[in-house]
């Protein structure tokens, strides 16, 4: 028998018919370029099989044999949806990989918090200069690689130019217009100068980028200063934006979504997009909390040549995703004073090791992966099959507690909610004592708390991090007044 002209071979037929097998098996799935209707779940589904991972196949939440005793679906009509303990508050779901959402102190699971005074070799961490030349740089780079994502080199960024638009107005006039103004107490009058910033970015590494990123951000200074003032920068603004100015401060509301957006089809295009000339993102590239981050530094670059902003003395903040977006900020760019990440739960300030509440598994989906290097995907589901416990987040080098203590030692304040239970009040409290032998060993004081546990309504603000647990759900209001007793302990000096 022949096959064309080729006299059959039994042997290498098989061998030819394996061949193919194995190579449709490894061919990419995905365009080997992104396509310009590229989608977040196209470009999540892109890395993960960049990563080698698989979702596993679950049954339905209903016939789950993992499902905790005592749930019911939020809507009987709905299983699939979130589901319920009975306890107002309990967010309960089940992440893509199997994980259910646990609110049981009992069940929080056996971790080994990470020691930050101790190098990879074991090597115990007993001076300031081994901090700083030793361990924070193992930190750093795991920080990067394996959570957050590695920056670009300097010279692999694009050059900003800056332009600059003054106008007049008051808090009376803009009431109600803020991005966040959640809080109903009476608006006070406070006249200031409003400076619109926008930073042109150069694209011409890859003038083909789908689109164009800038930096929108709007930069309030009270009216009366008679002299360069602190600045605090608001992720998509902030709800103590008056309070801020009534202070003498000023506030720089930053429009992060016009430099990187919210989603994962903008990872191709926007910032990310033009420094990979849009293309897919390696596993360490960075994410949109880090480039956001970026914009920050941006922004401390314009202060510095504005004579009506102290840039010695900036702050950053934000709420929710936009609280882990602060707390990275801050770890990232060494030039920013102090940090108030309100309510930012994992991925933010809250141990990811500790199964309470928003776990690192809950952010696989295609609606918040982008924030995050690719490589957070390796430590989400079981260490082994068939039993969600122990986590692969065991694996992970890094926690919230090392994100924080890259802060050190300047401060950062932390709160949450007793009503907010997504977010773990109490696990974010961890993070910050966890954190604390890093600040004692700079000289500074971390966190100081005389009692067994946070207290609430009462602002623990006397160390360098400071904590406050508000009577309340996911919002940064009731903590403000606290946040700005903290940070005139430092604004105040000269």
């Amino acid at each position: 028998m022949r096959i064309g002209t080729l006299k059959y071979n039994p042997t290498l037929f098989l061998i030819i018919i394996f061949l193919s097998i194995t190579t449709m098996a490894e061919a990419p799935e995905f365009p080997a370029f992104p396509p310009e209707d590229v989608t977040s779940r196209m470009d999540r589904d892109q890395m993960l099989w960049q990563l080698g991972i698989t979702l596993p196949d679950l049954p339905p939440k209903e016939e789950d044999p993992n499902k905790p005793a005592g749930l019911e679906p939020v809507d009987p009509a709905n299983p699939g949806g979130n589901w319920t303990d009975g306890v107002p508050g309990h967010t309960i779901t089940r992440s893509s990989f199997g994980l259910w959402n646990n609110y049981d102190d009992d069940k929080v699971g056996d971790y080994t918090p990470i020691d930050l005074l101790k190098m990879k070799d074991g090597t115990i961490v007993e001076t300031a200069s081994e901090w700083w030349g030793k361990r924070r740089p193992e930190i750093v780079k795991d920080i990067e690689e394996q959570l957050w994502g590695v920056i670009p080199p300097a010279k692999n960024l694009p050059v900003v130019k800056w332009s600059v638009t003054t106008a007049k107005g008051s808090t009376k006039d803009s009431a109600g217009k803020s991005m966040r103004r959640l809080s109903k107490a009476p608006v006070p009058d406070i006249a200031y100068i409003e400076k619109a910033i926008t930073g042109e970015i150069d694209i011409s590494m890859y003038p083909q980028v789908r689109n164009v990123p800038k930096i929108s951000a709007t930069l309030r200074i009270p009216a009366d200063a008679t002299g360069p003032v602190p600045v605090i920068v608001a992720f998509w603004g902030t709800s103590g934006e008056n309070q801020v100015l009534e202070k003498g401060w000023g506030i720089c509301n930053f429009n992060m979504n016009d430099l990187q957006p919210d989603n994962g089809a903008g990872l191709t295009s926007y910032l990310i997009g033009l420094v990979n000339k849009g293309n897919w993102r390696k596993p360490t590239d960075w994410g949109s909390l880090a480039a956001w981050g970026w914009g920050v530094s941006k922004l401390i670059d314009y202060f510095e040549t504005d004579p009506n902003v102290d840039a010695a003395k900036i702050g950053v903040t934000g709420h929710s995703r936009y609280g882990k977006a602060s707390i990275v900020a801050m770890a990232y760019e060494p030039r920013l004073a102090i940090a108030f990440p309100s309510c930012s739960g994992s991925l933010g300030t809250k141990m990811n090791r500790r199964h309470w509440g928003q776990d690192l598994e809950n952010s696989g989906w295609d609606m918040e992966y982008h924030w995050m290097a690719g490589n957070f995907f390796k430590y989400m589901g079981p260490l082994k099959a068939g039993s969600p416990m122990p986590r692969k987040v065991e694996l992970l080098p890094v926690d919230a507690h090392s994100l924080v203590a890259l802060c050190a030692p300047r401060p950062v304040f932390i709160n949450g909610g007793t009503t907010d239970n997504w977010t773990d009040g109490y696990g974010m409290y961890l993070s910050a004592a966890g954190a604390t032998p890093v600040y004692e060993l700079l000289g500074t004081k971390g966190v100081i708390m005389p009692d067994e546990k946070p207290i609430v309504d009462v602002a623990y603000i006397e160390g360098d991090l400071g904590y406050r647990y508000h009577d309340g759900g996911h919002t940064d209001a009731p903590d403000w007044p606290a946040f700005i007793e903290f940070a005139l302990k430092y604004f105040d000096k000269k």
